[in-house]
């Protein structure tokens, strides 16, 4: 971990001290928290050795990207923009699949008692459709909601994880978060 060191001093900019920021030993990554904006831009390309600059510049990790046009999310994409006048955003989807997880878990059960829905969307047997190639579900132990993660930079999608190399051995979409051994989260049933 490295502080940046914001100076006034006008004849070092950031651009030039990037490189020399970033001359320390070998890293995988750099992780950027630069809430206010005042160097973040400057790190992609210029650090010392070529690493993915990721956090508050860089790429991100999101459940949602407005480039993401895999698996027929290209028609729900179009579809939003149609009727809201602008790109779906993080909020929109996870609201989108809240309302399309209590519809499904209804619709699968053929009942409105909150119950059995409730049930049926933590069982194995649930699957929802949310347009990231594998059927997202809830884990049972915590009731966080499973999918894939988009890794984007600001106008390209670039990866969607889990990502081979780095998979669970029981299922992919909980190679994401913490594993149930792992958490002290505990569901209430």
């Amino acid at each position: 971990e490295k502080t940046w060191e914001h100076t006034y001093d006008a004849r070092r900019t950031a651009q030039s001290d990037v490189a020399i920021f970033t001359q320390v030993d070998d890293y995988d990554v750099l992780v950027v928290a630069d809430e206010q904006g005042q160097f973040g831009e400057y790190l992609d390309y210029r650090t010392w050795i070529p690493r993915p600059v990721i956090g508050t510049q860089g790429l991100i990790a999101t459940a949602w990207h407005r480039t993401h046009e895999q698996w027929g999310a290209v028609q729900i994409q179009n579809r939003f923009k149609e009727k809201a006048g602008r790109w779906m955003e993080e909020q929109d989807y996870a609201a989108y699949l809240a309302a399309r997880a209590i519809g499904e878990a209804a619709t699968r059960t053929q009942s409105n008692d909150s119950k059995k829905v409730k049930d049926y969307m933590l069982s194995d047997a649930f699957a929802l459709q949310g347009y990231k190639g594998d059927p997202l579900s809830f884990r049972s132990w915590d009731g966080q909601l499973r999918q894939p993660v988009l890794l984007a930079a600001p106008r390209s999608l670039v990866a969607v994880a889990p990502i081979e190399g780095f998979l669970h051995p029981k299922t992919e979409l909980d190679t994401l978060g913490y594993d149930q051994p792992e958490t002290q989260c505990k569901w209430e049933k």
